[in-house]
């Protein structure tokens, strides 16, 4: 292993690269100010006299960076060298090499053809603007690559290379790192851009300088998101046919970003707010992908812009440098301030809060009832009442509601508590406004085997029932939903932002875990009465994540990138940290015996888990470790 330096003219797209390039000097530590540096397997031109195998190894090595790409072309014909400008990457578990017998290289007998053959396991692939695309690649049944060789001037080279990058998932860590560009969500009634932004999660190669990564990263902003599944549920700010007037320029921890064409000094000032949201969250770097940018200067024709009115409410800093502070509002990933988790207890509905600061000091919120004995809503807090994990504490008195639940989903904002009784065959919707709990008799659905709940930012209550998706407002008509991907869902979870829900389907259902994108489409009023106005809602599927995961039976998002997810597959359940850009899922260190239920609420919380023996479990990391609550409970859930 040795790092290899290289200087890289430009960046035409997220992975997509150069196909040549100087390789600068090895060295055997990185230079701290050298962002360029890789760390990887060293490339070497072709030896004379190699083997057919030593030529496809060498030729997989020198062709996993772009950096090496010119070392890569001398392994191939001249004919093929000149045609070969891979614009994708493959990810595979490894590869196994396997030839025939070396051909004799002189004399008569000498073969002037061969063939090799390359095997391994699919783990994801990703296209030219570094978006997953699929856990398998189509036209190669079994995984199967089969290079044909020939002789060139008496040394063995390829004929035919893939029109795509092949790396190893360990390559792949060491060549590419994950970004988050920025979008926004397509608001119901007209759908143009509102005012929450939608992580769109790609790949960026390593090497790029910074001001090569923003120039990339601009131009990837003035499109639509590229994703077909996304493209329906989010949009970019700029307008169509915005121009990039000059390279984006990197000066110390500010960008400048000049802009023209269809953006002008008169264009609206909300329009000119969400594109300088739209940079100023991609630009300066986000939990999945932290920047050493950390402001940005906006542009239009060569002037720098200031907002005309502070971007969000309260905030009063107009100044020319824009920071992710002053587009907070824009905010994708929800609150980052502790929060409490619900859960269900001797048929009752209890919280704790579970801020993770508080945890790593060992305690934890008290048990506080959620509605109290005289039917009152007690809001939770975070401010007070905390004890040590272990402690067992006596329970208040509070009435019972509903006989007894066995799922409980609280909306976002506080304001609505769903609730499942035992039997999963109807859903109750309840009214928490901080003064009297409002339940009716009649539940809001009657429906069997209802198995997952969540609520998103609209306050919509979606549920998982009978293999279907169903969405339910807090008040009004079911909302039709139409889904285009794996056929019986089983679990589902929406992101803070709204427009992505992650979804489990039972083993055999054309998917197990998937990322869809919500649509909502609002119906034409009919004329004879204008205030019928109807909605539905589309929900786009991406391809399926994580192939190792085959049998999901819980899932909530941990941050805005990626999902925690209980996989049941072998002899005991066990815990996933799932990307959901497509990158390689990892099972976690350690997963609580018993573990059968699991709920997230981003690093600023600890991670919950339900146990088979009604117990509760508490976690500060993804790593670990497990701390056992001394209260039992069950089907743990943070609001959302």
């Amino acid at each position: 292993m040795c790092l290899v330096a290289a200087a890289v003219a430009s960046v035409a797209g997220c992975v997509s690269m150069p196909d040549s390039g100087p390789v600068g000097d090895v060295t055997a530590s990185p230079q701290a100010s050298a962002p360029q540096g890789l760390i990887g397997p060293f490339a070497n031109p072709p030896a004379p006299g190699g083997s057919p195998s030593q030529i496809v190894s060498g030729f997989l090595v020198a062709s996993a960076s772009y950096t090496t790409s010119a070392i890569a072309k001398e392994y191939l014909t001249g004919s093929a060298s000149s045609q070969w400008n891979p614009d994708s990457v493959t990810v595979l578990n490894e590869f196994n090499t396997s030839s025939p017998p070396t051909p004799p290289s002189t004399g008569r007998q000498a073969a002037q053809r061969t063939t090799v053959t390359v095997n391994g396991s699919v783990l994801a692939t990703f296209n030219g603007s570094g978006e997953y695309v699929s856990a398998q690649v189509q036209g190669q049944p079994g995984g199967t690559w089969t290079f044909d060789l020939v002789r060139v001037d008496g040394q063995w080279r390829i004929a035919n290379p893939p029109s795509y990058r092949m790396l190893n998932q360990d390559e792949f860590s060491l060549y590419y790192k994950a970004q988050d560009l920025y979008f926004l969500a397509k608001t119901s009634l007209s759908g143009q851009p509102g005012q929450v932004l939608v992580p769109d999660s790609v790949l960026v190669p390593l090497g790029a300088s910074a001001s090569q990564l923003v120039i990339s990263l601009v131009n990837a902003l003035t499109q639509p998101p590229q994703p077909s599944w996304l493209a329906n549920g989010a949009s970019s700010a700029f307008p169509g046919k915005t121009q990039v007037l000059t390279p984006p320029s990197v000066d110390g921890a500010t960008a400048t970003v000049n802009l023209g064409g269809a953006v002008t000094p008169h264009t609206a000032a909300t329009i000119l707010d969400q594109v300088a949201a739209q940079l100023v969250w991609t630009l300066t770097g986000s939990p999945a992908s932290p920047s050493g940018i950390q402001s940005v200067v906006l542009e239009i024709d060569g002037h720098p812009w200031t907002p005309l009115t502070a971007p969000c409410p309260g905030d009063r800093d107009l100044s020319l440098f824009q920071t992710q502070s002053a587009y907070e509002c824009y905010n994708p990933y929800g609150s980052s301030a502790p929060a409490s988790f619900y859960y269900i207890d001797r048929g009752q509905l209890w919280s704790r809060c579970g801020s993770q600061a508080r945890a790593q000091q060992e305690s934890v919120g008290s048990v506080v009832p959620v509605i109290s004995r005289s039917g009152l809503f007690n809001g939770p807090s975070c401010d007070s009442g905390f004890v040590l994990a272990p402690s067992v504490l006596p329970l208040p008195a509070q009435p019972r509601y509903l006989g007894t639940p066995a799922m409980v989903a609280v909306s976002p904002d506080g304001r609505y508590l769903a609730v499942v009784p035992a039997g999963r065959g109807a859903v109750y919707v309840g009214t928490l406004s901080g003064e009297a709990a409002s339940f009716s008799d009649t539940p809001r659905l009657t429906a069997p085997d209802i198995t997952s709940l969540s609520w998103d930012h609209d306050d919509d209550l979606w549920l998982a029932q009978s293999g279907d998706i169903r969405v339910l407002p807090a008040v009004g008509k079911e909302i039709q939903v139409t889904f285009d991907g794996a056929t019986n869902v089983t679990g589902l979870s929406v992101a803070p932002d709204g427009v992505r829900i992650a979804l489990t389907a039972a083993p055999g259902s054309g998917g197990q875990l998937q990322l869809g994108a919500i649509t909502r489409i609002q119906t034409l009023p009919n004329p004879r009465q204008p205030t019928a106005q109807t909605e539905r809602i589309s929900v786009d599927a991406s391809p399926t994540l994580a192939p190792d995961i085959t049998r999901p039976i819980a899932l909530a998002w941990y941050g805005a990138d990626n999902l925690v997810v209980l996989n049941a597959a072998g002899t005991a359940n066990a815990l996933w940290e799932v990307p959901v850009d497509g990158q390689q899922a990892q099972q976690l260190p350690v997963t609580p015996a018993g573990t059968i239920s699991i709920t997230a609420d981003g690093p600023a919380n600890v991670l919950v888990a339900g146990l088979a023996d009604n117990d509760l479990a508490i976690s500060t990391s993804l790593e670990g470790p497990w701390q056992p609550l001394g209260n039992q409970g069950q089907a743990p859930a943070y609001p959302g």
